[in-house]
């Protein structure tokens, strides 16, 4: 299926995704005509969490991300498809990892030699805060203080005061902002965490709950489902590095 879409391509096809290979900060894929992977260059395995691009091979982001990130992926394609036009520069609030960084996002039509339409290719990349036209200098303040405070308690009245603001109004501009309540954004932070502890350690996913500032290990089981789709433990195995794998296969239990 990927040989031949390739072959329908044409012979710049490969190094074309080659040269995205190379790039350190945007994401690349092509899909075919009915939405399935046909290659994913380095970045977007990582954005993805997805060990090696064959691993996805032949899906589709439905049978990947949750509804809303799916949806999100597979609209743009679908109107390129249809018009048979790009999409230019897109903001794009829904990135696969499930941060809330923004990102610029561009989509083209995928022609065979006869001028056919095979597919699709995106790439996107992640564009700074400080460029965003709506962005807030004091919510910045309030996103450092998250990120290095996520593992303790949160309160929106605490970061009300980082912004300078009264509570009712900081929940009311970061909601404007983020497209999200600052609870959500809390657990974003957390879920991300968390998930680099699944995936490069061994620790307990009790201690990575308590580690990342969630309740218990069922609170952390249910919020992270419920965003990433998965329980922690089947995020873990699909995840993980060989190595690590190994090594905790090998450990006495």
């Amino acid at each position: 299926m990927r040989e031949e879409f390739f072959r329908k391509a044409g012979p710049n096809a490969e190094t074309f995704k080659e040269m995205m290979d190379a790039l350190p900060d945007a994401g690349f894929y092509f899909k075919d005509a009915e939405g399935r992977i046909m290659a994913l260059n380095r970045r977007n395995c990582d954005y993805c969490n997805i060990r090696d691009e064959f691993d996805a091979i032949g899906l589709r982001s439905c049978d990947i991300f949750a509804d809303v990130l799916a949806e999100s992926f597979m609209t743009s394609d679908r109107i390129v498809l249809e018009t048979g036009r790009p999409l230019l520069d897109q903001v794009h609030r829904h990135p696969a990892d499930r941060s809330l960084d923004i990102h610029v996002k561009s989509v083209f039509p995928v022609r065979d030699k006869a001028g056919r339409l095979i597919g699709t290719a995106g790439i996107y990349y992640k564009r700074h805060s400080d460029d965003a036209p709506d962005w807030h200098g004091r919510m910045k303040a309030v996103t450092d203080w998250i990120a290095k405070n996520y593992a303790r308690p949160v309160s929106s009245a605490r970061l009300a005061e980082i912004a300078q603001t009264s509570e009712p109004n900081f929940r009311r501009q970061f909601s404007c902002i983020f497209g999200i309540s600052p609870g959500r954004y809390v657990n974003t932070i957390r879920l991300n965490a968390a998930r680099r502890l699944l995936e490069k350690t061994d620790r307990l996913v009790s201690d990575i709950a308590v580690a990342t500032g969630f309740f218990d290990q069922s609170h952390f089981t249910k919020i992270f489902k419920r965003e990433r789709g998965v329980t922690p433990g089947e995020y873990r195995r699909r995840h993980r590095p060989a190595n690590l794998a190994e090594s905790a296969m090998s450990s006495p239990s």
